[in-house]
């Protein structure tokens, strides 16, 4: 029956033109094939078989997202705690710096202040379904980060006061002792302001200053800019330097090896005056350092400013 094929005609209306096309057997099994499979595959497409198909591939596709959301995350709350410790040693180098130039101290209040941001917790909370890890939280990010730009903020306000500070005080603030006056790796502290047990009589005697146990003829340095007032070997101090820096302060540096000033020289802040030694009454080579305000020796800590660099 269907071995001829068939023949379709096609009649144009109000006219009488005719035309004809004849299909195969074969063309109408290729046809009737891809209607089927056509449905066939719109069939598949709805069931649950595919549906769970690209499902799953879609989540996968998520969860690889979300693992590199997780680490990007993760990298940027190291780098937040990071800027969070350069900043902590920017504040002690700040405190210092405004000690050093009279002025007060910015209070841990202040810095604090406005910490936690304004964020909206909500928005927060719809997304933290996304992050698995429970050690990531993402509210106490943005709070960290609100609290370092805050920081910064007040940093660099702090930096230009001080500026401002040492431009117009910048002589009076070079006449007021502000390092140690042997450096840091060849000096041990080894007696302290105040009472002690004296190393010859053995008896407790007040200590007008610090001792430095160092080696004969390391440097020691003038700690401000002044005038020496005294060089010479004076009594139980050996080889002795007084320098007077003005507005009550004088600095006296006792023990030396040798002096490389004399009385009425003019010194800087940070100049070479003199070496270590072991003269006078003293049990081992050191250096005796002090501060005196108006006569009076004070304690020299809190006059020790060097800020250390990293």
């Amino acid at each position: 029956m269907f071995k001829n094929g068939y023949k379709i005609i096609f009649i144009k209306e109000g006219k009488f033109d005719l035309k004809q096309f004849t299909i195969s057997p074969l063309q109408v099994g290729l046809f009737a094939g891809a209607i089927i499979l056509l449905t066939s595959s719109f069939f598949f497409m709805f069931s649950d078989q595919f549906v769970e198909w690209a499902g799953s591939h879609e989540i996968e596709r998520h969860r690889k997202n979300n693992r590199v959301l997780v680490k990007n995350i993760e990298d940027n709350h190291k780098r937040i705690g990071n800027l969070l410790d350069e900043l902590n040693e920017l504040k002690k180098q700040d405190d210092v710096l405004r000690r050093l130039v009279k002025l007060p101290p910015i209070h841990d209040d202040i810095r604090k202040m406005g910490f936690g941001g304004t964020h909206n917790k909500t928005e927060i909370e719809d997304v933290n379904y996304l992050l698995p890890e429970d050690h990531i939280d993402v509210e106490k990010m943005i709070d960290d980060i609100n609290y370092v730009n805050r920081l910064i903020n007040l940093e660099r306000l702090s930096y230009n006061e001080i500026t401002e500070n040492v431009e117009s005080n910048k002589d009076k603030i070079l006449t007021y002792p502000a390092i140690h006056p042997v450096k840091s790796g060849d000096k041990d502290l080894s007696s302290n302001y105040g009472y002690r047990r004296d190393p010859f009589s053995k008896k407790y005697k007040f200590h007008d200053g610090h001792d430095y146990s160092a080696r004969i003829g390391t440097a020691v340095y003038s700690t401000a800019n002044g005038r020496v007032r005294k060089s010479k070997y004076w009594g139980s101090f050996g080889n002795y330097i007084e320098i007077d820096h003005g507005n009550g302060y004088i600095t006296a540096y006792g023990h030396l090896s040798n002096r490389s000033v004399k009385v009425g020289d003019k010194v800087n802040r940070g100049q070479k005056i003199g070496e270590v030694g072991n003269t006078g009454r003293s049990t081992a080579p050191h250096l005796h350092y002090e501060v005196q305000y108006k006569n009076k020796a004070v304690d020299p800590s809190p006059f020790y400013f060097d800020i250390p660099v990293n």
